[in-house]
């Protein structure tokens, strides 16, 4: 704790104070007339003593009007934890080969990552936006920290609503897009496909650059059977991006694998901790304001007391 003035130009006042008190100081000729030489040889250190209090009273009153005026304060810098959820951008394949049902159960790719999906949104307390993507990707949910939007606008994602296709680059540019700006000091983007990128243009590997510049980490998640898909180009490109931008790979093939990658990526993706400062402050200029006004009344009282006047 340490000590201090919110308005410390106000001391400036005690000098003038002090020169106010010296004007207002008795002149000689206001003095005592004693009778005999002997009696004021006497009384004279005594004399000056009590004339000397009076004054000396009304500078500490003067002064302590000064420093309450000054609002002198206790200080306190008191440290809290704040922990900081993840800025988190979810991006969904919506391309007709999300149909298959090879991850068990007789449920197709697309419902078993929007259900894997879900119970990650629920227990997660992060900003969360959404990208659906096929042949283009499209921006369906900036970051929102309403968990409920976020786990509507999932449950509302089907196949057939983009241009056929697997555009992994637009995807990576769109999440990154999403979490440019975001004040988080983690920014993760979690892809879910299930086929090797196919669209002309930017390639992943120059869109993964473009979002590691802005800090975006990327968790590739490749899910479904092989058959029938060219494995080795998408774990390529999906490795690929992973390791520009700090992530990591991974890879299902079905439900309980998928289930067991977000539960590792929570593990991975950890709400940030730091330190924020507050500072409380404790008024006292009170005091010095009732400490001035007691002084100024025990001045009063002592001028007009027995005290106050040499016999």
């Amino acid at each position: 704790m340490t000590f201090g003035l919110a308005e410390p130009a106000w001391l400036w006042l005690i000098p003038g104070f002090i020169a106010l008190a010296g004007w207002m100081r008795p002149r000689p000729s206001a003095g005592v007339i004693l009778a005999q030489p002997d009696e004021r040889r006497g009384i004279g250190l005594l004399g000056a003593l009590l004339e000397s209090i009076p004054p000396f009273l009304r500078v500490l009153s003067f002064t302590s009007i000064a420093v309450a005026l000054a609002s002198p304060q206790a200080i306190r810098v008191i440290e809290e934890p704040r922990v900081e959820g993840a800025g988190i951008a979810l991006a969904l394949d919506l391309s007709t080969s999300m149909w298959a049902e090879d991850m068990g159960a007789r449920q197709s790719r697309l419902d078993v990552a929007k259900a894997t999906a879900l119970s990650f949104i629920e227990a997660r307390d992060d900003d969360i936006g959404l990208v659906a993507f096929a042949g283009e990707a499209l921006t369906r949910l900036p970051l929102t920290h309403d968990g409920f939007v976020v786990q509507e606008a999932v449950r509302g994602l089907e196949v057939g609503l983009l241009q056929d296709g697997t555009d992994i680059a637009g995807a990576i540019a769109a999440g990154a897009g999403l979490l440019h700006d975001a004040p988080h000091p983690s920014k993760v983007l979690i892809l879910v496909t299930d086929g090797a990128h196919n669209k002309a243009g930017v390639v992943p590997a120059l869109a993964a650059r473009a979002a590691a510049t802005v800090g975006v980490t990327i968790y590739p998640v490749a899910i479904g059977q092989e058959q029938g898909r060219d494995t080795e180009a998408m774990e390529t490109v999906l490795t690929q991006a992973a390791r520009i931008t700090g992530g990591r790979y991974f890879k299902a093939t079905d439900v309980s694998a998928l289930e067991a990658i977000y539960r590792e990526i929570d593990r991975l993706v950890q709400p940030s901790e730091d330190t924020v400062e507050r500072i409380e402050t404790t008024p006292y200029g009170w005091v010095f304001a009732l400490l001035a006004l007691v002084l100024a009344v025990g001045t009063t009282v002592l001028r007009g007391s027995r005290w106050g006047v040499i016999p």
